[in-house]
């Protein structure tokens, strides 16, 4: 903001940014003055990135307190591959349970739909919390 490459939109009131002789407001969102082009938006598909979607909890029984594992729903021996859609974190016990089979046959059930999520999903693990403000400019309203 200070070279003029970006603008204040929305500043944070009760914050901010001081110098020796001057004070800025603290900036909450920005609009570039020029468009940057970000090459990569994909989400890479990783065990940490699985267990980030899935809340660091067993999608059968919902446990987090427990060492967590990658599951593949559709097993790899009957054609299931390595995808958003397929791979789900599961805790050991319940991840032996199901063993090769398909969580009907394990008996199990999911207890979340496991997706392919958005780098907008991983900006609200970063930061913790969305401001209400920003709703608007993420596309969560």
């Amino acid at each position: 903001m200070y070279l003029g490459k970006a603008e204040l939109v929305l500043k944070d009131d009760g914050k901010a940014i001081r110098s020796m002789q001057s004070k800025y407001p603290w900036p909450s969102i920005i609009r570039l003055s020029r468009f940057v082009s970000v090459p990569y938006k994909k989400v890479v598909l990783t065990r940490k990135n699985i267990l980030r979607r899935d809340g660091y909890k067993c999608a059968y029984c919902g446990r987090g307190d427990l060492t967590l594992t990658m599951d593949h729903i559709i097993p790899k021996a009957r054609g299931g591959d390595d995808s958003w859609e397929n791979l789900v974190s599961a805790c050991t016990k319940c991840n032996n349970k199901k063993g090769d089979r398909t969580p009907g046959e394990a008996g199990l059930s999911l207890l979340v739909r496991p997706f392919k999520p958005s780098h907008i999903v991983f900006i609200k693990n970063v930061v913790g919390r969305i401001d209400e403000k920003w709703k608007p400019y993420l596309y969560l309203s």
